[in-house]
């Protein structure tokens, strides 16, 4: 089948992946000139498999109240007089409970697990290059009582294999020298070593150069400006430069899938949520950890990425322009400055802002619309990179007309009415 893909961040190419490994004719339409140049540009970096969780978690309507204003808040809130925000943000809120939390958290687990495994099995099939490492993930938690709870949440984990190590804080030292350098006090640490880093946007460009190698058509600095039906079928896309034909459409597209989806979704409930990362060149320097490292307290997660540190973090809500607020970004360099005080060149250190598709319960929209051959892959929020694989291979499934290899409850547009 013809089936053209919108967007090429890595949700997008790596659907275009699974696709084209399933023998279609895929294009992949994107507005930018190169693959993974928004939201997939420069994350956390940190590939979740047991640990993936949503931020709608009921810790966070406390949070949001005792740092409102602030601009170092993990979460920001800008009062907008708009609609589509305050529906979301009310719907996100009403997500915190602990039921919400938990049902979501499990659905995501799901789909991270599957993820993961097809992550290896790509890796073991191409030859693609980015900075993957499978040294684990350490969580550090601040105060006595946060630690507290993630080790009674470890061992509410009926499997033994999905939990992580508990490790006091000099054990935290001991296993990653570089947390050493700096004055700051926490109570203890988690280990997953299940859980690894890699850099996305490379990853995305590795991908898309061999879908190309392979015969896949990528059109660049094309804007899908509408979907084009007959009755109850997408026949394709309206572009910047004309009309494309397809058997079936995947709108991957981000933020811009809302309103490219207005035919057959009135209100799609994504919204942009800004984020912010730095990337610090460690070359001649010795004090950049070898492990990812989440700061849970700061809501900051740090990964080496060959020579660099990626910092990545907070939340922005309302936030209306890309450009990265100053002071935000002034936060997050000291914080990271803090706690790696020798990893790098600071001052040369490469700024990033960008906005997360973000649902209310944080878990993507995956799933053939009410168009029987119109698909939607989009609104992974902060997890993107950590479920790509999975939710492909899941739309890849779904055209191919066999049953989803997971559970869908909870990741269908559905769940939305």
């Amino acid at each position: 089948m013809k089936i053209i893909v919108v967007g090429a961040g890595v949700v997008g190419v790596t659907t275009a992946f699974f696709l084209e490994s399933g023998g279609h004719d895929v294009t992949i339409v994107e507005r930018n000139e190169r693959a993974g140049m928004e939201t997939s540009f420069a994350n956390a970096g940190q590939l979740c498999h047991f640990t993936a969780r949503p931020w709608a978690s009921p810790a966070v309507p406390w949070m949001i109240a005792r740092e409102f204003g602030s601009s170092g808040a993990p979460y920001l809130i800008h009062p907008r007089a708009e609609i589509n925000m305050w529906r979301w943000l009310i719907s996100f809120l009403g997500q915190c409970r602990s039921s919400k939390y938990e049902s979501t958290k499990s659905n995501l687990l799901r789909l991270a697990m599957h993820s993961t495994k097809l992550m290896q099995e790509l890796l073991e099939s191409t030859n693609v290059n980015f900075d993957y490492a499978s040294e684990g993930i350490l969580h550090l938690f601040h105060d006595q009582k946060s630690f507290d709870d993630a080790v009674e949440e470890q061992g509410q984990i009926p499997d033994v294999e999905q939990r992580g190590k508990i490790l006091e804080y000099m054990e935290c030292t001991a296993l990653e020298p570089a947390l050493v350098q700096n004055d700051l006090k926490y109570a203890g640490g988690i280990l997953h070593m299940h859980e690894h880093t890699g850099d996305a946007h490379r990853f995305t460009l590795e991908l898309s150069a061999l879908l190309e190698k392979n015969g896949a058509e990528l059109q660049y600095g094309v804007s899908a400006e509408e979907l084009i039906f007959d009755g109850d079928r997408v026949i394709g896309i309206g572009t910047n430069t004309g009309n494309l034909k397809a058997d079936v459409v995947v709108v991957s597209a981000a933020n811009d899938s809302v309103q490219l989806l207005k035919p057959a979704y009135r209100y799609l409930p994504i919204y942009p949520v800004k984020g912010y990362s730095i990337t610090v060149a460690t070359d001649g320097y010795d004090g950049a950890p070898n492990i990812g490292i989440n700061d849970h307290g700061r809501k900051i997660g740090f990964s080496r990425l060959g020579d660099r540190l990626r910092a990545a973090g907070t939340a922005e809500f309302g936030a209306r322009e890309k450009a990265p607020n100053p002071a935000r970004m002034e936060v997050l360099k000291k914080l990271t400055r803090e706690m790696f005080p020798s990893a790098g060149d600071f001052e040369s250190a490469e700024l990033w802002a960008g906005f997360r598709p973000m649902t209310p319960d944080c878990a993507p929209i995956i799933g053939q619309t009410k168009y029987k051959n119109l698909f939607i892959n989009t609104g992974h929020g902060s997890l993107g990179w950590s479920l790509a694989c999975g939710s492909a291979h899941i739309i890849a499934e779904m055209i191919a007309g066999h049953i989803p290899p997971i559970e869908m409850s909870g990741l269908t547009i559905d769940r939305f009415g």
